[in-house]
Formats: structure tokens, C-alpha cells, sequence
């Protein structure tokens, strides 16, 4: 029985997340994985004042490539002053996000009050967090099960889920919507109950990230029934289902009228919004003027580790979107329409435009000054959950595509791609961080 719960997904993510993360937990440098110290500080001051001194502590965390051996046990063996800072919980509900890393902190300020043992114990919280969601969460979906485990592994977000960051909440709040659009496609009863679980999962899209909001229009594709005691609803949910049927059309236009009013608003004109779309295409397509295209933006997605100074060989990034287009498009018994299909292949490209457009307004200016002419602040680590909705678009192709490979022969093949994977990646960070 236990034999073969392991060779099921979930379980084959178990062993393997476990051995992966664990040790990505102590093999990462601190401080040596992108934005780590400054989820940090988010984590530490959702229970703590913040003030010029508050999180001082961590300041002193060198972030250079090269390690001095003595200084890094230092970490682990210097008591750190924690009697300036003042407890004071806040109750913002994005400060959620932070619960496992900053208990994990705390503790190992009550055990032995180092840095290096409050974030070494604030990652161990954080890789328990994940790997404990994303078991149940590949358990529960209806499809994409083997997708999952390959995006869930690569070395990204084994690094990622290692460390102090919230990207493993935010992969965890994207995938878990993934697998209760798959439920609900299943099933397109809407009783209280999921009316309440559809509320659970936008609040928990909105903590993570703004723009995870969008996510909740794959919910329209789906042609819901309202039940239980919302049944005496559902002949007004039919009724505007068949005016919107009827007038799809007026409605597309009025919709691309509107989308195009705001946005003159929003954008200062039609010129605006040519230079917006300038600024995309540029950032998207031109390698010689937006150096971190392939690097940062592209190998990102997959496996462009350490502090941008560890990047994962190109061909096997190769390897990874092969394999991943193949789980992505095996033959399913699962029926999905077109339009969901569609729809989730066009939230890909939606979510990638208005995360590569908000880093424009938000964070270039920073950078580049005031009418950059391509955006930066945008990393591949961003996007690399949004690749699960591939494998809605390929089941809705199911009748013109048909990819078929033995259960046997699937399992060992993502098996192999991620223990390879996972070889190159603690090599390189040993050669780079530790070895040199």
C-alpha cells in the first residue's frame, strides 16, 4: 500500500520535495537568494515594531559571492541583541503570507537567538508550509498532476521554498486555485460551501499579489449551477448566461471600448498607450536592449538560482520545457471546453503583460529614470507558476492533439529530469558559493 501511494504523484512530490528542499534549506547561503533578506524584514515586522533600528541585525549579512568561512559561523555561533525590539502584531492581512517563515524566526530566537539559526529554522517553517500545501494541493486536482510536480521541483522553486521568500506562498495560493478550477469543472455545483472556498481563494490571491486578482475571471468560462440554498438563484444565473450568449458579440465590442477608455485614462492618451506597448514589445523581444531578456526574465523561470550568479545551463532549461510541454498535452479523460482552454492560455499572457506593465510604473522609474524605454524589475520566478494553465489549454485540444506515454515510462522520465536537475544546480552553488 505504501509502495505504491509513493509512485503516485503526490508521493513521488513528497520524497523528493523533501530531499530537494531540505537540503536547498542549509546548502543556500544566507542572503544569498534574491529578495530573501527583504521578505525577511516584511516577516519580522509583522510582529515586531518597525523602526530605524528594528531588523538592524540583519544588515551586517554579507551578500557577496565569495564566502569568508569564518565570518558565515559566525553567523550560527554569535548571539544576536533582541531586547530593542518591540512586539507589537499587525493585522494587515497580506502579514499572513509570512506566518511560517517569521514563527520559524521566532523559534530560533528562543533556541539559540543567532541569525544564522533564526533563518535557518525560518526556512525549515517555510519548505514545511509548501511542501505540506502543495502534497495536499496535488492530491485534490482533477488534472496536471505530473505538471505539478515538475514545476513545483525545478530548481527555482526548491531554492525559493528553501528560503525566507513568499513566492512559496504566492506558487501555492496560484496552484491551489488551479486545482479547485479543476474541481469545480468537475463539478459546477454552487452551493454555500463553495461560494465560501471561492471567497477563501480570492482573499488568498489578493495577500500574495495584486495582480493574482485575475485569476479569478477563469472562474466565468465555467457554465456553474447555482445550488443548495442557492438554487433559487440559478433561473436568474441562466437567464443572463442566455442574454450573454445571445449578445456576446455587442458585448466584446462594448468591452474592448471600454478596456480602450480606461485606458487612454489610465495611460495619458493614445500616445500613452502606443509607448506602453512600446515599452512591452521591446522588454518581451529585444535581447539588446533588455540584457536580462534570456537571463533573468527567461532562464529565471526555471532555474536561475543564487543571487543572479548561478544560472542553469540553457540546454537543460530546454529539456525542462520539452518535458513540460509533453506532461502538459498528454491525453486526458477530462473534458474541457475551448473557451476554458482558451481562456487559460490568454491568463498566462494577461498575468506576464501586467506584471512586466506594473514593474514599468512601479519600479523602472527607480532604475532607469522617468521614460524608460523598456521595463525592468520583473523576474522569471514571477511567471513560473502561471505555466500549470498550459495544461487546460492542451486538454481542450485534446481532439486535434494526442500525446500518449505509459505511466511507467512518464514516471521515471520526470523522476530522471528532476534529479538531474537538482545534481547541476547543488553542483554549481557548491562550486560557486563554497567550493571556490
Amino acid at each position: 500500500m505504501v509502495r505504491n501511494k509513493l509512485r503516485e504523484p503526490q508521493g513521488i512530490f513528497l520524497v523528493l520535495a523533501t530531499l530537494f528542499i531540505g537540503i536547498s534549506v542549509f546548502l543556500m547561503p544566507i542572503n544569498r537568494v534574491p529578495d530573501e533578506m527583504n521578505h525577511a524584514r516584511m516577516a519580522w515586522n509583522s510582529i515586531f515594531v518597525r523602526t530605524d533600528t528594528s531588523f538592524d541585525w540583519m544588515n551586517s549579512v554579507s551578500a557577496d559571492t565569495e564566502i569568508n568561512k569564518s565570518e558565515y559561523k559566525q553567523l550560527f555561533t554569535e548571539k544576536i541583541d533582541l531586547s530593542e525590539e518591540k512586539f507589537q502584531p499587525s493585522f494587515e492581512l497580506k502579514r499572513i503570507m509570512h506566518i511560517p517563515q517569521v514563527l520559524g524566526m521566532i523559534l530560533g530566537s528562543i533556541v539559540y537567538p543567532s541569525i544564522g539559526v533564526m533563518v535557518t529554522l525560518g526556512r525549515l517553517f517555510n519548505a514545511v508550509f509548501y511542501i505540506a500545501s502543495m502534497y495536499l494541493i496535488i492530491t485534490k486536482t482533477r488534472y496536471g498532476k505530473w505538471s505539478m510536480v515538475l514545476l513545483s521541483l525545478l530548481p527555482i522553486m526548491v531554492q525559493q521554498a528553501g528560503s525566507l521568500s513568499y513566492d512559496a506562498a504566492n506558487f501555492v495560493a496560484i496552484l491551489g486555485f488551479f486545482a479547485f478550477l479543476s474541481l469545480m469543472i468537475e463539478n459546477p455545483q454552487i452551493n454555500l460551501k463553495k461560494l465560501f472556498q471561492i471567497l477563501l481563494f480570492a482573499l488568498a490571491l489578493y495577500i500574495t499579489k495584486s495582480n493574482n486578482f485575475l485569476f479569478l475571471l477563469l472562474l466565468f468560462p465555467i457554465n456553474f449551477i447555482l445550488a443548495g440554498k442557492l438554487s433559487p438563484l440559478e433561473k436568474v444565473n441562466q437567464h443572463i448566461r442566455k442574454l450573454i450568449f445571445k449578445y456576446k458579440y455587442i458585448l466584446i465590442v462594448l468591452l474592448l471600448v471600454l478596456g480602450g477608455l480606461v485606458g487612454i485614462k489610465m495611460f495619458g492618451g493614445i500616445q500613452g498607450i502606443k509607448e506602453l506597448l512600446l515599452v512591452l514589445v521591446r522588454t518581451l523581444f529585444n535581447n539588446n536592449l533588455n540584457g536580462h531578456l534570456n537571463s533573468i526574465l527567461t532562464v529565471g523561470m526555471f532555474g536561475y538560482i543564487g543571487l543572479f550568479s548561478v544560472e542553469i545551463p540553457l540546454w537543460i532549461i530546454f529539456i525542462d520545457v520539452a518535458l513540460l510541454a509533453f506532461i502538459s498535452a498528454l491525453n486526458s479523460d477530462f473534458e474541457i471546453k475551448k473557451i476554458f482552454g482558451f481562456s487559460s492560455l490568454a491568463i498566462i499572457v494577461i498575468q506576464i503583460l501586467a506584471i512586466i506593465a506594473g514593474m514599468y510604473y512601479a519600479w523602472t522609474p527607480l532604475v532607469l529614470g522617468e521614460n524608460a524605454i523598456i521595463s525592468v524589475g520583473a523576474q522569471g520566478r514571477y511567471f513560473t507558476p502561471f505555466l500549470i494553465f498550459l495544461v487546460p489549454f492542451f486538454i481542450s485540444l485534446k481532439d486535434s492533439i494526442k500525446v500518449e506515454m505509459s505511466e511507467k515510462l512518464l514516471r521515471f522520465a520526470i523522476i530522471l529530469t528532476l534529479v538531474f536537475n537538482f545534481i547541476v544546480s547543488t553542483g554549481l552553488v557548491l562550486d560557486t558559493y563554497w567550493f571556490l
